[in-house]
């Protein structure tokens, strides 16, 4: 799959996947700007709703851990993680 970036740059899952690696491991040189936490922003168009389903205590001790080390929300996972299966499907 391709995206575009907002200056019209293609950038393709395999590049995105390099760079991630390259993050990961400490030797990416490029740079993030306007990186906003937090809960996005609703508009008029979009308003946020409550959505709440049952997991296994298993799997949400693994998603627990995992936000831990990253330094995230568990809002912010599971949004990141509906976004890459929409995408996915898409």
């Amino acid at each position: 799959m391709n995206y575009e970036t907002e200056n019209g740059v293609i950038l393709t899952d395999d590049q995105l996947e390099k760079m991630a690696a390259e993050y990961e491991s400490g030797e990416w040189e490029g740079h993030l700007e306007n990186v906003v936490m937090g809960v996005p922003k609703a508009d008029d168009a979009d308003e946020l709703t409550v959505v709440s389903f049952r997991l296994p205590k298993s799997r949400v001790a693994a998603i627990d851990a995992t936000i831990a080390n990253r330094g995230m929300s568990k809002s912010e996972f599971y949004r990141q993680a509906v976004d890459r299966e929409l995408l996915a499907l898409a």
